[in-house]
């Protein structure tokens, strides 16, 4: 019995264990470090329509509970993609989700159209979040009208599964992730990383190049989790928990808070080996439990109002 087994939809995983896009570069090349029975599937970097460069540095700073980052979505482009990545794809033994962004609907658009067909991608996920491009605006995320819009105009153009990543710089996430559902996502990554400013006070300027970067880590856990609670109660379609998890015990959290399956990101720069270690001891807790993945799932028991 494959306690740890979860549905997205119509995609099966053998894992609730992804990695988060961003963290786990743009190939399968990292999965050298990893045994693959330790992922349900990979999310890559995004990619975007043109090259990046990405932001002025510094891009990243350390603080006592997380990690601040500016990257601004480097990548080479789609094309550059296509061509030298994509042909090195498939061999990886799980499923591969490919991760797109764009600084407006026919850019989206544009994306889906190019991996829509690609047998190396089992689904699509829409970043429709990233805090470092724009000055931190998000328009495709903080806008219900926009989620809509955006998902739309994707739905229409590809068979595969769409994912909409959202952004928890919102003051509710209910009415983003409706309106996604509403417009044909088939799941929804919650979320992405929670927007903040780091200041050197001696030089008197931020401490990254831009200003004000993503802030991710242990820190942002609790209000991630608060998020996908929401959003599993307002919507039917499967969440996906991301935002500090570095353990089995977060994992399982998340699950019960209504994520059908969960991703991990910046504690896999602290210890590369955490996603054997989370596999390993997310069984053993499972098998004490005698419960499954798909049975912890959605089964928080919120506390009664007081009258």
């Amino acid at each position: 019995m494959n306690r740890l087994k979860t549905q997205l939809g119509s995609l099966e995983l053998q894992s609730p264990l992804m990695t988060a896009s961003g963290t786990f570069g743009q190939d399968g090349s990292a999965l050298q470090f990893l045994s693959q029975r330790e992922l349900g599937a990979i999310v890559l970097k995004t990619v975007t329509p043109q090259p990046r460069h990405g932001n002025p540095p510094p891009r990243l700073f350390e603080t006592p509970s997380g990690l601040l980052n500016s990257i601004g979505l480097e990548n080479q482009g789609v094309e550059a993609f296509l061509n030298e990545v994509v042909p090195e794809l498939g061999s990886e033994g799980i499923p591969i989700v490919a991760n797109v962004g764009g600084e407006s609907v026919d850019e989206f658009c544009q994306m889906v159209e190019a991996f829509g067909d690609l047998d190396c991608f089992q689904a699509l996920e829409l970043n429709l979040s990233c805090p470092n491009v724009g000055g931190g605006r998000l328009p495709f995320s903080t806008c219900e009208k926009a989620v809509h819009e955006v998902l739309d105009a994707c739905r229409s153009l590809t068979k595969k599964p769409l994912w909409a990543k959202l952004s928890p710089n919102v003051t509710r996430i209910a009415p983003m992730a409706i309106a996604a559902e509403k417009a044909g996502a088939d799941a929804l990554t919650v979320g992405n990383t929670v927007l903040g400013l780091a200041v050197n006070w001696r030089t008197r300027k931020p401490e990254l190049g831009v200003g004000y970067g993503g802030f991710s880590g242990p820190a942002i856990r609790p209000i991630a989790m608060r998020m996908v609670w929401e959003t599993s109660q307002a919507v039917d379609i499967p969440v996906i928990g991301c935002g500090g998890i570095s353990s089995a015990e977060d994992v399982l959290s998340f699950l019960v808070a209504g994520a059908s399956s969960v991703q991990l990101g910046t504690a896999f720069f602290r210890n590369p080996s955490l996603f054997g270690e989370v596999s390993r001891q997310l069984t053993l807790l499972l098998e004490q439990e005698g419960a499954s993945v798909s049975e912890l799932s959605r089964s928080l028991e919120w506390p009664s109002s007081c009258s």
